[in-house]
């Protein structure tokens, strides 16, 4: 299961952190890692979850968080 609906708030926060609770692999796409929301996210999640740098209108960062994901995600679980 991957999340990249803009995980530093509301929504994509909750569901994040309801899905690394749950037992995911999650890749949570924030803006800005760096900044609260994302911090925050990383702190109260397992190693499970992690934050990718993600900025949606730039293809860059989408290349670059499809190879991320490709790069890191962990087959039939840990």
């Amino acid at each position: 299961m991957l999340d990249f609906s803009g995980c530093d708030s509301g929504f994509g926060f909750s569901l994040a952190q309801k899905l690394d609770a749950m037992g995911f692999q999650v890749f949570a796409g924030c803006l800005a890692p760096d900044r609260e929301g994302a911090l925050q996210l990383q702190k109260s999640c397992s190693s499970r979850l992690r934050v990718v740098q993600l900025d949606v209108t730039d293809d860059w960062h989408v290349r670059n968080a499809l190879r991320l994901v490709k790069d890191n995600i962990v087959e039939g679980g840990e």
